[in-house]
Parts: structure tokens; sequence; C-alpha cells
């Protein structure tokens, strides 16, 4: 039998309790309606532009709905699904007129739904997307052709390709600088703005060490797709994919596994990953490896008699960073949907191909017409100058001769690492720059920044790891990079622009003075991911102090 004094349940003022909670919702319910904007957001324009000029949807998402024998969107399918997201209901969605109807939509709904943690994702704002006519977005899409040629050079090969060297001095030609804050070199080629980005091996120590998974251990070799093998480069498989006509998803050719060591293998692990894996994979390997915790965590500093858990602990940090890449979706597919409908990189090139092949304008000098200069705009020099269109139709071609496809001559159409090309929702912002810059931002708050320990590297064509013995690696700059790599090996299967997921601009690079402009879906995600640390910071019963740490802006954040 139990002695009743020594059991205090009864005698607990849960009247109390109750008002603190309802309390607390409260303060975040105001916290989050302070924060909601209702300015409306900022747009490029692209989508009035092209509809007042007798072209609607050119320059905007349409994967999925029904096109014309030249890939260009049907107005009244077009317009059926701005209605639709006007309405922003169930039963509106339903109405879009599909094209072939093998590629569904992907979860506009998505972008109407609420949340409880963290800032509502319709009052967020971020910068708009770069225009169709942008030189911005010319260079962008020359970086996204140089990719695609890249896609089976070893990292570790870099520095001695031949190939990775045109690809700098073109990109530098043409004024990669002056839009994404860096120069191109071997070291810097394909990876991200941030600090930590550029230092040590080209892949994050979080998708290339082994660790365990409770009592399962995870060696992190990942299926890697056929080398050479792209895919959508003849114009009546676009078509087909484009429409819906066809989906030939998970029909890529898998050869085997191995640790990450090519473009075309980081492609395959953003192809199929979970939108809270990477985050949770990254604390579960901190966790693994007693990383110091911030300052912000009391236990092992003011509390000294118990150990962390359920709060503050293992069990509560991993969810923390899994919940936050989750609700990221959220946030990019508000501004995917309702907002921004930005074209993918794959329609771009479908674009130029219609001006090479004369559908529009004229095929003699096809990027030196009027039309082309109106419809490309600041863009249309980059296109003069680049060198990258003469290396892609030459791809091309030996790719449809190789696979017996259409358009043996060649094309300018962009290289896919992906059977099934883009998914079937609109390109800005990127939904895996979001989620993983959020889940990466909950992991910072809660880890102390250090250096990174036992770095390793791939060896002997990626079939293991080995000691890394170059520059110090950090723990918060291997996470800016995992944030990085997740965002652009999406850009190195042709999923993406660099903008979608990155600041831009000539001071978005980390050792640039002032701030870039605020594009893309990273700093979408880290702000989404301060708003629920506000939120959840105030659940603890511990006395949690600040949280501190580098913004991939390179500010300090502090609350």
């Amino acid at each position: 039998m139990v002695d009743c004094q020594y059991n205090n349940a009864q005698q607990r003022d849960y009247e109390a309790r109750r008002t603190e909670a309802a309390a607390l919702r409260d303060q975040e319910r105001d916290d989050a309606a302070g924060d909601f904007s209702v300015t409306p957001p900022a747009i490029n324009g692209d989508e009035d532009r092209f509809k007042h000029i007798g072209f609607p949807g050119f320059a905007s998402f349409s994967k999925g709905l029904a096109h014309n024998v030249n890939g260009l969107v049907d107005p009244s399918s077009f317009q059926s699904l701005l209605d639709a997201l006007q309405a922003g209901t169930q039963a509106a969605l339903e109405q879009v007129q599909l094209g072939g109807g093998k590629r569904k939509l992907v979860n506009p709904l998505n972008a109407f739904s609420y949340q409880q943690i963290g800032n509502d994702s319709n009052g967020a704002r971020m910068a708009a997307a770069p225009t169709f006519d942008s030189r911005s977005t010319a260079i962008d899409m020359v970086e996204r052709y140089w990719m695609a040629l890249c896609r089976d050079v070893p990292f570790d090969q870099y520095a001695n390709s031949g190939l990775i060297q045109a690809a700098c001095d073109d990109l530098n030609a043409v004024g990669f600088d002056d839009q994404f804050g860096f120069v191109c070199t071997p070291q810097t080629l394909f990876r991200g703005p941030y600090a930590g980005c550029n230092v040590g091996p080209h892949v994050s120590q979080f998708l290339l060490q082994d660790f365990n998974f409770g009592n399962q251990p995870i060696r992190q070799q990942q299926r890697y797709p056929r080398p050479g093998l792209d895919y959508m480069t003849d114009l009546d498989t676009w078509n087909r994919v484009n429409n819906g006509d066809i989906d030939p998803s998970n029909t890529d050719i898998i050869d085997g596994t191995r640790y990450i060591t090519t473009l075309r293998d980081a492609g395959q692990w953003v192809h199929i990953d979970f939108p809270h894996q990477a985050g949770l994979w990254a604390t579960i390997q901190l966790l693994g490896q007693k990383a110091a915790l911030s300052k912000a965590v009391p236990y092992g500093r003011d509390i000294t008699t118990s150990d962390a858990f359920g709060s503050l602990g293992g069990p509560d940090i991993s969810i923390q960073a899994g919940l936050a890449g989750v609700y990221a979706l959220k946030h990019a597919w508000f501004q995917k949907w309702c907002v921004h409908r930005r074209l993918r990189p794959e329609v771009y090139a479908q674009r130029l191909e219609l001006f090479r092949r004369g559908v529009l304008g004229h095929s003699e000098n096809p990027c030196d017409s009027e039309k082309f200069n109106d419809f490309f705009g600041e863009g249309a020099d980059v296109w003069r100058r680049t060198q990258v269109l003469d290396r892609i139709f030459e791809h091309n071609r030996q790719q449809n001769v190789a696979q017996n496809r259409g358009d043996c001559q060649g094309n300018w159409l962009l290289p896919m690492g992906f059977p099934e090309g883009s998914p079937t929702h609109p390109a800005y912002p990127g939904g895996h720059s979001a989620f993983v810059a959020a889940a990466a931002t909950v992991a910072k708050a809660y880890f102390a920044d250090g250096p990174f320990p036992n770095p390793k590297v791939p060896v002997d064509g990626g079939s293991k790891l080995a000691d890394y013995r170059g520059e110090k690696l950090t723990i918060h700059g291997e996470l800016n990079k995992l944030i990085a790599n997740v965002t652009l090996f999406r850009d190195g299967a042709g999923m993406h622009w660099r903008t979608d997921g990155t600041t831009s601009g000539p001071n978005a690079g980390c050792d640039r003075p002032g701030t870039g402009i605020e594009t893309g879906g990273n700093l979408l995600g880290e702000r989404l991911a301060i708003s629920m640390l506000r939120d959840t910071r105030r659940t603890y019963r511990e006395a949690v102090g600040e949280f501190e740490f580098q913004s991939i802006t390179g500010s300090t954040v502090r609350f």
C-alpha cells in the first residue's frame, strides 16, 4: 500500500496549470499573428507579361496540364489552374484540366494548410523569383547546363578536369560572380555561398559518415544511377512527359552502391529522400558523437542531478529537426502554388529549343532575332556569349544516338537526371531547399559549433571512406554545407534554379559585405525554424538560455 502523504498528484493546482497552458498557446498565437505579413507578396510579373503578349503561361509552371504540339500550355487549362488556386478548395482543384493525366499535380492544397507551431506559411514573405528575361535566370540556366554536363566527374577530380575548368571559365565569363556572389573555381563550383561550403570535401560529413540509428548501423552508401545516362533529351519524349501522357518515374537504372562521389550519385539521394531525412540523420549523428550542446541547454551546466531526455534530449532534438523540415514544406508550397508559379529549368531550355528550331523567331541565328531579344531580355546577351549551348547540342546528339531516341542531330534541351524530369509542382522556392535549411537551423540551435570529429572522404571510387586531413571542418560549417548540398544536388539533376534555393546577388557570398537578395527556400526555411524554436522554447520547464548561432546570411541569430 502506498502512503498517500507521499502522493501529491491530487494536491496539484490543475486549474492553474490549465490557465498557464492556455496563456502559452495564446502567446504563440499572438507571436505568429504579429509576424504575419498582410502585405501582398512580391511577384516578378511574368504571368501578366506573357499573357498580354499572347503567350499565357509561357514563363510559368504548367507541367501535367494540357499543351499544344509545341509544348506550350493550353490557355484554358492554365486558367483552370489559376482559378482553382484562387478558390483554394478541394472541389475547385478537382476541376483543373490536366493533359494526359498520367502525372497528377503534387499536393497544391498543402499551400492552404495550417500549422500549430511557428509562423503561418501564408504570412511569410520572400523576394520575387528572378524574371524569365533576367540576366540572373540566363546565367542560372548556363549553370544548369554545365551541371548536367559534369554529372559524372568525381568531386575529388574537379581540380584535374578540363571539363570542370571549362565550366568555371564560361560561368565567370558570363558574370556568375555578379549574380551569385563568388567566382567559380574547381573548389567553389556547384557549391553554396555560405560559411563552410567551400571548405574540404564537396559532400557534407552528414551525408558521408556511417552512424548508428538506435541498434541499427547505417552505412551511407547510396544506390547510384548508371553513369552517362540522361533523360528527356529528345523533344517527343519531352512533350509526352510534360503533357502527362507518360509517367516514367521509377524506371531509373541503378548500377550499384557507393558513397556519394559525383553529382549523378548526389541527385539520386535527393530524388527519393524524405523531407525530414537529412535533418534527422544530422541530429542523430551529432547525438552519437556526443557533440556539445549549445549554451541554451542547461543540462551539464545548471542542471547537474539529471540528464536530458524527453525535453532537450535526443528524442526531443531529433524530432524538432524533423518536424521543422515537414512544416517547411507548407511554407514552400504556399509560395510555389499561390505566389510565384515559376517554370522549371527544363521548360526554359525547351523555350530556347523552340527558337533554335525556328518555331519562335528564325532558325538561322536563333539567339540574335528581335523576338528572341524581346522574350529573353537581358538574358539574350548571355546566350550569345556562353560556350555551353554547342556542348549541350553535341551531348544530346550523342545521348539520342546511343539510346535510339529522336532528335539525333542534337538540340538544346536540358539533359535530365531523372526519367520523369522535374516533379509536377512549381520551381520557386525549392521544397528541398526549405526543409533542409529548417532542419539544419534547429540543429545549429541545439548543438554548439566546434571542430567536426574524425572527418572522412570517399576513396577508391566511393567504395570506402578514409580519413580527411585537409583544412579544419566545423559542425556548423558542415550543417551549412548540408543545406547547400541537398539544395544544389537537386539543381545538378536539372530540377531547380540556384535561386530556388540560395540567396543571390553580388553580396550573397559569405565573404562579401552586406547581404544577398533574399531569394530561395534556404532563408525561408531558416526563418520558419526560428519561429518554431521560439514557440518550442516556451514549453520547457528547464531554464533555457538564449539560442545563438550564425544565420546562413552571416549575421548572428540570438533569441
